[in-house]
């Protein structure tokens, strides 16, 4: 008698995790149509490596709503006691209802239809069935448990830590070494035998010393790192088996380009990089300090008495905008100031994600007010971006405007990196000034506060950040070919403090 498709489909999905987590996604929710994704078969891969001994200690990074606490801590602990229905699992989660949560899914599992024809002889023990635990008659066990709940009594063949914190309460020291503490102490000691033991760890990253980055700097641990974008090539092989992200790839299609940019906006560029790119930066510690920037006031500032400059980071093209592979990238116009106290002083920004022809006519627009302000034409630095250039179209509508200004190109060949760093020295010894807010919005209709923008998300986070715009246009200040030089005060000047004082101002409003 032949063998049906059924039974092999039911011997496969007893054998490989990846078979049984496909087919059991539409278990636990037949409602919504399952959309299977290569990440997701790598993650399993992942899995079925710790199941078989091949890995012990795995930290998986991946970001929110893919599937990982499904897969990981609902799915996985239904395979792996239908595999060995001795087998015990306990689960950590920051919360003991997501912990619960995981429990309960697991157990609606085991009590599918599907899975008692998969693996018969699991049978969940009538007076050991309890909303975050259970056993079954072989003394198997998935126990949940939120971090720094009690657990005395309970032990563990494999560990399955599913987001051990709050990403609200990420940023307290206190809560998070309270969280690392809580699995090296206490959950760690859990394992039946050390030696034969199995640990998951899988999370978004949250901090620079969280879980992840605490546990890794140890060795020894296995890690998945999952970004929801490629900033650059990733290539994992394992099992003779290889995935890729091409620079440039989303994760899944669930997190477009227009939903990541979203995001990015929603969560600014601290909690992206973290959670979503798995690249959590340092609150303050990167290279640029929050206490190297000086506020001006209100009234503060007299821009015909400085030499201004606007610098122009394009968006790198007309094509770039075309590309669905990747985020899209900002236009930044900073307008800088030379004053007669050789300090420098941001005066205006314009960021926005704008087409060639938007490009141009807005960078007309801001020269004409500045013209305005200044009693003279500031001039324009316009940096190339590869092959391409604006120049060409510029200098057409500069004719056809009969409205000239100076326009320089800028190239080189010093890395972006490099370049920005050249603002540290200066920054570092107060001699920039920038105003305490600048609104704009922008061709999306959002508004931003550029001053923020700038501070909060872009200086904290470099290099590391995805869009550091405003900060390599402003860099551009240091050019040669510009040839910037600070204006002589005029005799029997007086020079003010242009410290900030503490009211809020918004200097110039679009």
């Amino acid at each position: 008698m032949g063998v049906s498709e059924r039974e092999v489909l039911d011997a496969l999905c007893r054998e490989k995790f990846d078979a049984f987590a496909s087919k059991g996604f539409q278990i636990l929710e037949p409602g919504n149509p399952f959309q299977y994704n290569w990440h997701i078969g790598c993650v399993s891969e992942h899995l079925q490596a710790v199941w078989d001994g091949e890995i012990q200690d795995l930290i998986i990074n991946e970001p929110p709503r893919t599937l990982k606490s499904v897969q990981v801590a609902q799915l996985f602990p239904a395979w792996g006691i239908g595999k060995q229905p001795h087998h015990q699992f306990i689960g950590a989660s920051y919360a003991h209802s997501l912990a619960e949560r995981n429990v309960m899914k697991t157990r609606q599992i085991i009590q599918s239809d599907w899975y008692k024809q998969l693996f018969p002889h699991v049978q969940i023990s009538a007076d050991m069935n309890k909303k975050d635990y259970f056993t079954t008659t072989q003394n198997g066990q998935y126990k949940g448990t939120g971090i720094g709940g009690t657990i005395t009594g309970f032990g563990c063949n494999t560990l399955i830590i599913d987001d051990p914190l709050n990403p609200k309460e990420a940023v307290s020291d206190t809560i998070r070494l309270s969280a690392i503490d809580e699995i090296r102490s206490t959950l760690f000691s859990r394992f039946n035998d050390y030696k034969m033991r199995r640990m998951i760890l899988i999370m978004q990253r949250l901090h620079d010393a969280d879980p992840t980055g605490d546990l890794y700097k140890d060795g020894g641990y296995y890690l998945l790192k999952l970004p929801a974008y490629a900033s650059k090539r990733i290539q994992i092989d394992l099992h003779g088996l290889t995935w890729t992200m091409e620079e440039g790839d989303y994760l899944t299609p669930r997190l477009d380009q227009a939903s990541l940019d979203k995001l990015r906006t929603d969560l600014g560029e601290y909690h992206f990089s973290g959670q979503y790119m798995q690249e959590p930066v340092p609150l303050g510690g990167g290279d640029f300090k929050e206490g190297w920037i000086q506020f001006y006031a209100q009234g503060g500032i007299k821009p015909k008495e400085m030499n201004v400059v606007i610098l122009v980071d394009p968006a790198g093209g007309e094509e770039l905008n075309k590309k669905k592979k990747k985020l899209s990238d900002w236009t930044a116009m900073m307008v800088v100031g030379l004053g007669t106290d050789n300090n420098y002083y941001l005066l205006d920004i314009i960021r926005d994600r704008l087409n060639p022809t938007e490009r141009i006519d807005t960078l007309f627009m801001l020269h004409r007010k500045w013209n305005a302000l200044c009693g003279k034409a500031p001039k324009v630095g316009y940096e190339k971006y590869g092959m391409m250039t604006d120049t060409h179209y510029i200098e057409d509508k500069k004719k056809q405007d009969a409205y000239n200004f100076p326009l320089i190109e800028l190239g080189g060949q010093m890395q972006k990196e490099e370049r920005i760093r050249r603002l540290i020295p200066d920054m570092q010894n107060g001699r920039w000034y920038f105003p305490q807010s600048l609104i704009y919005i922008d061709s999306e209709g959002r508004k931003f506060d550029l001053v923020q923008e700038l501070v909060s998300s872009e200086m904290p986070t470099f290099p590391r950040a995805r869009h550091d715009d405003m900060l390599d246009a402003l860099s551009r200040i240091y050019e040669g070919d510009l040839n910037m030089v600070f204006p002589k005060p005029k005799v029997g000047m007086v020079e003010k403090s242009m410290r900030a004082n503490e009211e809020s101002y918004t200097p110039w409003d679009y």
